[in-house]
């Protein structure tokens, strides 16, 4: 009996040794806490953004957004380079209407036609005849040479008729209205002269009336269709970009950590670094890493953008900007406002990811582990989309406030409704304190499950995890 005891006892002391060791080694690690958090930053930055797969997408991002920046000035060239001049003639058989000579015809009708604006080129080139040329001018709206020919005669009780013609298709002619409102506007001169009133006259008559508006709300929208536009380009980017680097990023943290504990090699970490290390530093290190890709496509970006000045003034002169100059004017501060969200983000969902992946056996279960953070990341589109039709509504404001919704919604809101700037540092400071919770929280679950290769734990045993100091 006493050959058994000492025996066992003989048994338990290199145990007990091993379990000094591991103390040991634990305790010391923790004595290099930031050195060790350090090391594992700038291996998993290195490790990541020399992988190939990542230079050639970050590559092709690259371009995609230098030439998505050169995308309004494209279309621009184009459109200044298409004949966007309709050409018209009108022939005179009626003599004098409503009292004007032919210059003073020809300035009422090309004032009717192309407005007041001298900054943009006219819509309708116009030439006024009063030969008799009108059989010839049909032959080339036939033949496509001449867009549309309108001549106006005057019948025997001296009424006026016009006669237009054109060589489009009557499903698909975008002037008629036009021309019914010129031909309305000349009859009606033309009438009002021949029963004795001037031109000062009738423009009395038929001058629109003194009429205040006043609304009971505010007006939702006065920008131009263009601004508009460029508005919700900037804010869909922004966030189908944000959701696509969170979840690429989110994911490989939680990947890297189920790869690192099936091929067994957490064992051998462990016992240089503590978990909370490994949890923070593998976090930190591909945050990085992603960091340094969204902020070279922010640079090329923007610098991209700035170009389309220059080059704008030298194709367009006096006729450039357009919604490449608004999106320059509205981005730069939306792109900054993008990088902190995005790493605040990314920090939170890693850290969720990170200490759900520490859970799984194999890495073919890391996708159904992190199902209920994924989803909970999906269903921001719901109020993105909500917020994109009423961006001040007060329950897009609510949902801008909720920590895991809110990247995505503060992006909708900064580019297409007013955020006041205290709203924006409340947000950043609701998102570190939910980000600190998380990493306490995912740090204990991590530490229990990154050396557990037995059975998946339930729920209870998850509880019992998050509670332990």
């Amino acid at each position: 009996m006493a050959k058994k005891t000492a025996q066992t006892q003989e048994q338990a002391q290199p145990v007990q040794e091993h379990d000094a060791v591991i103390v040991s080694r634990g305790e010391a690690a923790k004595a290099n806490n930031w050195r060790n958090i350090r090391l594992i930053i700038g291996r998993e930055y290195k490790n990541r953004v020399t992988q190939r797969s990542f230079l050639i997408a970050s590559i092709i991002l690259l371009l995609i957004v230098f030439l998505a920046a050169f995308v309004p000035t494209i279309v621009q060239f184009f459109a200044s380079r298409s004949p966007s001049q309709t050409s018209i003639v009108v022939v005179n058989h009626a003599g004098t209407v409503a009292g004007l000579d032919n210059s003073a015809l020809t300035s009422y009708i090309n004032t009717t036609l192309n407005g007041t604006n001298t900054n943009s080129p006219p819509s309708f080139a116009l030439r006024v005849s009063t030969t008799n040329e009108a059989a010839s001018l049909q032959s080339q709206v036939k033949a496509g040479k001449l867009d549309m020919l309108l001549v106006v005669d005057r019948s025997p009780n001296q009424d006026l008729h016009f006669t237009y013609y054109s060589n489009g298709s009557p499903s698909n002619d975008s002037n008629l209205s036009t021309i019914q409102t010129l031909t309305q506007q000349l009859n009606l001169l033309d009438n009002a002269h021949r029963l004795g009133l001037t031109l000062l006259q009738t423009r009395r008559l038929f001058a629109p009336p003194d009429l205040t508006v006043d609304y009971s709300q505010q007006s939702q929208n006065t920008k131009p269709s263009s601004e508009i536009a460029a508005d919700f380009i900037l804010a869909f980017v922004g966030v189908y970009l944000l959701f696509y680097a969170v979840t690429g990023y989110a994911g490989i943290v939680a990947q890297g950590v189920a790869e690192e504990k099936s091929s067994r090699v957490m064992e051998i970490l462990v016992n240089a670094a503590t978990p909370f290390q490994l949890m923070v530093g593998k976090i930190l290190g591909i945050g990085a890493a992603g960091l340094s890709q969204m902020v070279c496509l922010v640079v090329v970006g923007v610098g991209a953008q700035l170009l389309q000045t220059p080059i704008q003034a030298a194709l367009f002169g006096a006729s450039a900007g357009g919604i490449g100059q608004y999106l320059i004017a509205i981005s730069l501060p939306f792109y900054l406002l993008f990088l902190v969200y995005f790493l605040l983000a990314f920090f939170l969902y890693a850290t969720l990811f990170a200490g759900l992946g520490a859970m799984v056996k194999r890495q073919d279960e890391v996708q159904s582990a992190i199902q209920v953070p994924l989803l909970i990341l999906i269903l921001s589109f719901v109020p993105v989309y909500m917020g994109a039709f009423n961006p001040n509504a007060t329950s897009t404001k609510v949902f801008s406030y909720i920590p895991f919704w809110m990247p995505m919604v503060m992006l909708i809101r900064l580019a297409l409704g007013a955020v006041a700037w205290w709203e924006v540092v409340v947000t950043i400071v609701l998102l570190l304190v939910t980000i600190f919770v998380c990493v306490m929280l995912s740090a204990r679950i991590y530490r229990y499950g990154v050396l557990m290769y037995g059975q998946r734990p339930g729920f209870r045993q998850l509880l019992k995890m998050v509670r332990a100091k």
